[in-house]
């Protein structure tokens, strides 16, 4: 009765780790997604040594490393969400986060080029190419078009038209010294999308819905 009643309580937690990895590949959010795995590996090790009559020492072990792995994996996700707080918690990036998935956000920092500009900077110039998509996430850019200017703040795109149309910049954007901003180079940006094409979907959207943004305060002016 009682090698019955270890069995049973054995057999419940393959159940319990299966259920836990299952509601973690269904959660979107990468730290809960690779917690939840986590805790489905580490409750197999006990499952492989007392449900058998002899433990499965390989799959101790390879439960074992593979949970070692998820560990390393969580702590590394936390060491970069604590390098760039900003990213999480900062206003600007709230529409981003709006459209895209964590995994996409993400993602897209992972490519980001860093900058502050120590005097005015000139990010676009009207009629040119444009090596980069840019993103404000601090500060303030001036946008001059036929002849017209004004100042925009923190998160607004530059170059996303030309990114979006492959053609020249339609405005002639300069951030002003102090200013944040975030650049990602346009070869690159694409080659990511190539391999991600969700990713293409997500930032079209978010491009759309940044020209719209742009259209209304434009004709509030």
């Amino acid at each position: 009765m009682q090698e019955f009643d270890l069995a049973l309580n054995a057999g419940l937690l393959v159940h319990a780790a299966a259920l836990l990895q299952v509601l973690g590949f269904l959660n979107r959010g990468q730290l809960t997604l690779r917690c939840l795995v986590l805790a489905g590996n580490l409750l197999y090790i006990p499952y492989y040594y007392f449900h058998p009559d002899d433990p499965l020492l390989g799959a101790i072990f390879w439960s074992s490393v593979l949970a070692l792995a998820g560990l390393i994996g969580i702590l590394r996700l936390l060491h970069d969400r604590h390098q760039r707080p900003g990213d999480r918690t900062s206003e600007s990036f709230l529409n981003i986060r709006k459209v895209l998935t964590p995994g996409e956000f993400r993602r897209l920092m992972q490519m980001a080029e860093w900058h502050t500009a120590e005097q005015t900077v000139e990010l676009t110039r009207e009629g040119e190419a444009v090596p980069s998509l840019y993103f404000v996430t601090s500060g303030q850019v001036e946008i001059e078009k036929d002849g017209a200017s004004f100042a925009s703040g923190p998160g607004v795109f530059i170059g996303e038209i030309s990114f979006l149309l492959g053609g020249a910049a339609t405005a002639s954007v300069r951030a002003a010294a102090g200013t944040e901003y975030i650049a990602w180079p346009r070869e690159a940006l694409r080659k990511a999308i190539l391999r991600t094409p969700a990713l293409g979907t997500s930032m079209e959207r978010l491009f759309n819905q940044e020209l719209a943004r742009k259209v209304a305060v434009s004709w509030s002016r």
